[in-house]
């Protein structure tokens, strides 16, 4: 596997909405699918034909799940996610399952 991270937080209704419609306006954004009765959205570069995706993510009650394939940095082709969160002044705390 990549490098696994969780973005610990407490969404509100409105700001899990907003984050999950600017995901799937990323333009990175490549598909939605269930697995395991979890709902992920995987993200890719156009160069990648790879069957693996740059990055997926799950979003969880407590948190986003994240997995970047292609990076050790947490934000990398998240940088939006990441800049509405600071906007928004969600409390969070990153945990690194990568360690």
């Amino acid at each position: 596997m990549g490098y696994e991270y969780k973005i610990l937080a407490k969404f509100t209704e409105k700001q899990a909405k907003d984050i999950l419609t600017l995901l799937e306006k990323n333009d990175l954004f490549d598909k939605k699918y269930y697995l395991n009765n979890q709902e992920f959205r995987d993200f890719r570069r156009s160069e990648n034909k790879a069957e693996m995706p740059d990055l997926f993510l799950i979003f969880e009650l407590d948190g986003i799940y994240i997995c970047q394939n292609s990076s050790s940095y947490i934000w990398q082709g998240l940088e939006g996610l990441k800049k509405y969160i600071e906007t928004e002044k969600i409390d969070y705390e990153i945990l690194d399952h990568s360690e």
